[in-house]
């Protein structure tokens, strides 16, 4: 194809050319995908890994097209989770670009790192979906360089970029979730040493970015991916995090939303009527504006694309009388996660007028109160 950084023939060019390896590899590559998978995805069963890896490993050199149909299968099969599809996906590729310099050395051949850096890298920007000319190159997606003499190190490449960041006096943004609500603020490297990097940080993102676990930055000018860390330390006296591990990302899921998702304080019962009169019933998991969560212990025939009537009161102390509570609202199943004894179904919903003021007045105060206890949870570090 013409518009193709990579072109179909270069393709079939590394295709010719590694065969021996492709096939020895292959084995090793679902191996290693699946238990990645398993271990951090604790749904997936491992005869699923293996059905996503060969789908995986056998799509690399396709066509954009064949890509882009391989992309639906994968973030279904994958329950949308973008994080962790990137997650294992960039791990899988710096495994497969390892193993690749080691075989060409064993065999003294001419390795054609270049050629297949250009695929991996193409490959991963049509599953992202957000090919640019500004991350359409040879190494967009891995930001790193390389030799026939080293192996590949992305982390000391991040490193080096956040050296050059704090040169330049430029800051990042960081993105972090409290109860659904986004907490977001700019920070700046104030020192590096080693793999660790240490952040000036509004206080309100540190208390958000430690309960939440980890970090997450935005992509920007010098990173063309969203990163996540591993946090070592959070110093709330001097308003510094230390941060460790940096890894690329597909995709940030919270950025997608076009509305605010709260985590409710209330135990919401909520009825989930099928046609036929087949009725479904959960808890609340969250609400927004355009869609809303439930949990269940129970199917009954529930799947993806499955039209609803959703009906729940907001029992809420923020919610005044009691016909204001009632909320019924037309739904549509886009996502069923299954856990080992329930089932999380995430719903698009269609309100009216009079349904859409009541759910944007309680998410509205609701996301009042979340920040309101994330600064009480503050006030506990900052004694």
């Amino acid at each position: 194809m013409e518009n193709e950084v990579v072109s179909q023939s270069d393709k079939e060019k590394f295709l010719a050319t590694s065969e021996l390896f492709l096939k020895e590899f292959e084995e090793k590559f679902i191996d290693y995908f699946t238990c990645l998978c398993v271990s951090y995805d604790k749904v997936i069963t491992k005869e699923e890994a293996k059905e996503i890896a060969l789908a995986i490993y056998q799509g690399l050199f396709k066509c954009d097209y064949d890509i882009g149909e391989l992309r639906e299968d994968v973030f279904v099969r994958m329950r949308q989770d973008g994080v962790m599809i990137g997650f294992l996906i960039n791990r899988s590729m710096f495994y497969l670009i390892e193993h690749y310099i080691a075989f060409a050395k064993i065999h003294d051949i001419s390795p054609q790192i270049e050629l297949l850096i250009g695929c991996v890298s193409r490959f991963i920007n049509l599953i992202e979906n957000e090919v640019t000319p500004k991350v359409c190159n040879f190494t967009g997606a891995f930001d790193m360089s390389f030799s026939n003499d080293v192996m590949f190190s992305p982390t000391n490449n991040i490193i080096e970029t956040f050296n050059q960041m704090r040169l330049e006096k430029q800051s990042v943004v960081f993105l972090n979730l409290y109860k659904g609500v986004p907490v977001s603020s700019e920070a700046t490297v104030v020192d590096i040493e080693g793999e660790n990097v240490t952040f000036k940080i509004d206080h309100l993102q540190e208390i958000a970015m430690k309960l939440d676990g980890q970090a997450f930055i935005v992509k920007n000018d010098y990173f063309n991916k969203h990163l996540k860390a591993d946090i070592v330390y959070s110093n709330f006296q001097t308003n510094t995090v230390v941060l460790t591990n940096f890894i690329y990302l597909l995709n940030m899921p919270a950025l997608q939303r076009e509305f605010i998702r709260v985590h409710p304080d209330i135990i919401a019962k909520v009825f989930l009527h099928q046609f036929g009169n087949l009725q479904t019933s959960g808890r609340l998991y969250d609400l927004s504006m355009s869609g809303l969560g439930v949990v269940s212990n129970e199917n009954n025939g529930m799947f993806i694309g499955a039209k609803v009537l959703i009906a729940f009161e907001l029992n809420s102390a923020s919610v005044s009388t009691d016909g204001d509570r009632k909320i019924e609202v037309q739904g549509e199943v886009i996502n069923i996660i299954e856990y080992k004894d329930s089932y999380r179904y995430c719903m698009r919903i269609f309100p009216d007028r009079i349904m859409s003021e009541k759910i944007l007045r309680y998410i509205t105060l609701r996301e009042r109160e979340i920040l309101e206890d994330l600064n009480s949870e503050l006030k506990d570090y900052l004694v």
